[in-house]
């Protein structure tokens, strides 16, 4: 009894010859959304692999990239017949190479499929496959050994939750102050020549107070109280210190440094040879060999800091012309740092509005509003960055070190009433009292619930064992009736990959998810409308195998075709490629389908001679990953440099450095053809990117002045 593909390869050779059947089968598997029933097999890729026609496979199909990705998924899912593997490597060893790397499995060194690969590798003479199991199994046990330097050092420690947060602010104020993208070296630094991002460290103190030791007694002001006095006023005052605390100490920036360590191998090293084939390993006589070919840089960084730049001048607009400007007129010394944050606030409001179609949204059955959700992030930053950071670097040019500027900083603070604490904590209801004045309600009741709602929000809880947030999305710790803050984290966290990631990544799942994808979509069609284009959003076929096209926008005689793809933004290599292999790469094959409909059955209602129309196909997304690159026949571009481009705001870096913020921009009328030819020929990236150091260091000379 035939399976359901080897039915379906019938049809395609039925219907156009072999060698296509061959090409469009395997997208079928890969791509098409709707799943065959798995019968008698594990899954779609087994029943795939055990199909008849896979006898039929050249060299040239399994080298293609779709056969390398389905085998891989073979692989990932749990190989059943290790022929198949076999067979795929007797046609070509490079590829099911990579179709092993593809699988991740080299990240799983437990994975069952290990058995079989190595059951292969035996029977299969072949230097090639031998000299990269080698590789693998030498990557392994270096990771392996990682982790076991960090469990030792870990057991030897024995910290709770509240003394790693004592001695990661220390850290912080020590090493990361004052704060830079990348630290040439920090203490007991594993790799020497590493350079390791501000980011790497959070995350790894994040990871090591929520790996510490729980109370095992309810948490007061006192039991609190207690901990600072015997693990950080001795650092601050000269007085208690004991050669167990110092050991400590060490022994914590040791547990840092191999945390990061363990952080930067698993995405540097195992991440990129499993999901990058620019990146490649080989054991060479017990020496490892790195090699890139990527030829390209992305400059993901430049483009990101860019578009923060975008909408934080969008934001600074709303808020000249909103009544939140009366709020922090009357704010004094504290105004520039208060416009700054409501700026961000509504800046983020507008990013999440008009490139993820999110106003307001609901967690765990609670409604937040973006902006009263933002500004609690935002007005805490402005506050740490003026309160903590600056005085900081206040007494730093005086002080013997760093520490020795933290304890001058704290005792002024205690001198003055303010706390100056290297980490802040309160009981949470007091903390929601202190807060409910950023939100607006009828009574301090409906605002305090608010801000109950909003504290929760962006709070760990390191008791809930299901809570899989990171730092990066709940940047305060709940223990019992206590909030913990870090004003060196606080300061420089990057707001709107906060906000982006907890709602798309964190809370993928929501249940406002369709009708968020529904405003992203018809936005854009307003935006393609006001500049000049006829267009049609979510368009329906006839042909109900083609499925709902996103925009159909027409002028003159061309004609665009876009999917629109809505995600949240990567961190790790992993998720970068999956995202490229699977989501954008099924994108491609959906708008195939796509353009032959709107070329086959749409133009002719709507021109006379269809053979002059040219039509563009473009992915819309709101990543910036694989900027401009064309998957197939389709190029992938930003939703934001979309919407930049139709709003009339492509020399937004002049504006913002000429300091013409709180002037009402106004849109330039688009030309609908140079707009299209500008977003074909990457000339808005062109113009930023090879702007973008005078950009700065004109923004740095005026901050200076």
């Amino acid at each position: 009894m035939q399976n359901y593909y080897e039915k379906k390869f019938e049809s395609l050779v039925f219907e156009f010859d072999s060698v296509v059947a061959k090409e469009k089968i395997v997208e079928e598997l890969l791509y098409k959304s709707s799943q065959p029933k798995f019968e008698n097999y594990k899954n779609k890729f087994d029943m795939f692999w055990q199909s008849n026609f896979i006898n039929l496979l050249t060299e040239d199909n399994v080298r293609h990239e779709n056969y390398i990705l389905a085998l891989s998924q073979y692989i990932r899912f749990g190989i059943t017949d290790k022929n198949i593997c076999i067979n795929y490597l007797k046609r070509n060893i490079q590829s099911f190479i990579l179709s092993v790397r593809y699988s991740g499995l080299i990240l799983r060194s437990d994975h069952n499929s290990w058995c079989v690969l190595n059951e292969i590798e035996q029977e299969i003479e072949n230097e090639i496959l031998h000299a990269f199991f080698q590789t693998v199994q030498y990557l392994q046990s270096q990771y392996k050994h990682r982790l076991e330097i960090y469990e030792d050092i870990k057991n030897k420690l024995n910290i709770g939750q509240v003394t790693a947060m004592v001695f990661g602010s220390l850290y912080a104020y020590e090493y990361l102050i004052p704060n830079q993208d990348y630290f040439d070296y920090l203490p007991y630094q594993f790799d020497t020549i590493e350079k390791n991002s501000a980011e790497t460290v959070w995350k790894a103190f994040d990871e090591i107070v929520k790996t510490s030791n729980k109370n095992t007694r309810r948490l007061t002001e006192q039991s609190i109280a207690l901990a600072l006095k015997n693990k950080l006023m001795p650092f601050l005052i000269d007085e208690g210190m004991t050669l167990l605390l110092q050991e400590q100490y060490e022994l914590y920036k040791k547990l840092v440094a191999i945390k990061i360590e363990i952080i930067n191998y698993k995405r540097n090293v195992l991440e990129s040879f499993c999901f990058d084939k620019q990146v490649n390993y080989k054991l060479n006589n017990s020496e490892l060999i790195y090699t890139n070919t990527e030829e390209n840089k992305d400059n993901w960084s430049e483009k990101n800091a860019l578009l923060i730049n975008y909408w934080f001048s969008v934001g600074a607009e709303k808020l000249l012309n909103s009544d939140a400007i009366y709020s922090i007129i009357n704010t004094g010394d504290n105004l520039e740092a208060n416009a700054v944050a409501l700026s961000k606030a509504f800046g983020i409001q507008e990013q999440l509005s008009k490139v993820y179609g999110v106003s307001q949204f609901s967690i765990n059955n609670q409604k937040l509003d973006a902006y009263e959700t933002m500004i609690t992030m935002t007005l805490s930053q402005a506050h740490y960055l003026k309160d903590h950071i600056e005085k900081f670097m206040c007494f730093s040019p005086n002080a013997k070190s760093n520490l020795h500027a933290l304890a001058q900083m704290t005792m002024h603070g205690f001198a003055i009433g303010e706390n100056r604490m290297p980490f802040t904590f309160a009981k949470r209801e007091d903390k929601i009292k202190r807060m409910s004045s950023w939100v607006k309600g009828s009574s301090n009741t409906v605002k305090k619930k608010k801000m109950a709602q909003i504290l929760t929000f962006w709070s760990c809880d390191l008791y809930h064992e299901n809570d899989i947030s990171t730092f990066q999305q709940k940047p305060f710790y709940k223990i019992d009736d206590f909030i913990f803050q870090f004003p060196w984290l606080t300061a420089f966290q990057n707001v709107n990959t906060m906000m982006i990631n907890y709602v798309r990544k964190l809370h993928k799942n929501r249940s406002e998810l369709r009708s968020e994808t529904d405003n992203i979509e018809l936005n854009l069609a307003d935006k393609f409308k006001n500049a000049g284009f006829q267009v049609f959003c979510q368009y329906q076929p006839q042909d109900s195998e083609v499925g709902e096209i996103d925009l159909i926008a027409l002028y003159d005689n061309n004609v665009i075709v876009a999917e629109v793809k809505s995600t949240y933004i990567k961190s790790s290599i992993q998720e970068i490629y999956e995202y490229r292999n699977f989501t954008l790469n099924k994108a491609a094959y959906q708008l195939s389908k796509k353009v032959a409909y709107v070329r086959n059955e749409f133009l002719n209602q709507y021109f006379e001679n269809v053979d002059d129309v040219k039509i563009h196909s473009w992915i819309i997304d709101t990543t910036l990953e694989f900027d401009h690159q064309y998957l197939g026949n389709h190029l992938k571009i930003s939703m934001d440099e979309i919407i930049i481009s139709l709003n009339g705001k492509v020399d937004f870096m002049d504006s913002i450095v000429d300091g013409l913020l709180d002037e009402e921009g106004v849109v330039n009328n688009i030309d609908p053809l140079k707009f299209i030819d500008d977003i074909e020929n990457d000339k808005f990236w062109t113009h930023q990117i090879g702007n973008y150091d005078g950009f700065m260091n004109r923004m740095l000379s005026k901050l200076n002045v």
